[in-house]
């Protein structure tokens, strides 16, 4: 990945907001292009050296803000940039 830098040491907060605004960029910056499937939670897990359940908080976030959509058995989607 190419993209935007990801350092939670470097801003107060907690590290799955911080990893879900860093997806956030790259969804916004059309890194993460509309329409296109997201690395596996396990996969961005192991990439950004976190917890599963981190990786899941972030998603989660994405989804409320209505950047994202799961499918079940199929993954999660980049519905649009904001």
């Amino acid at each position: 990945m190419n993209g935007p830098k990801f350092n939670p040491d470097n801003k107060p907060g907690y590290t799955y907001e911080l990893l879900a605004d860093h997806f956030t960029k790259l969804i916004e910056s059309g890194e993460w292009a509309p329409n296109s499937r997201l690395p596996g939670e396990r996969a961005l897990a192991e990439e950004y050296g976190v917890a599963l359940g981190t990786v899941r908080k972030a998603t989660d976030i994405l989804r409320d803000r209505g950047l994202v959509v799961t499918l079940k058995s199929k993954g999660t989607f980049v519905t649009r940039a904001r």
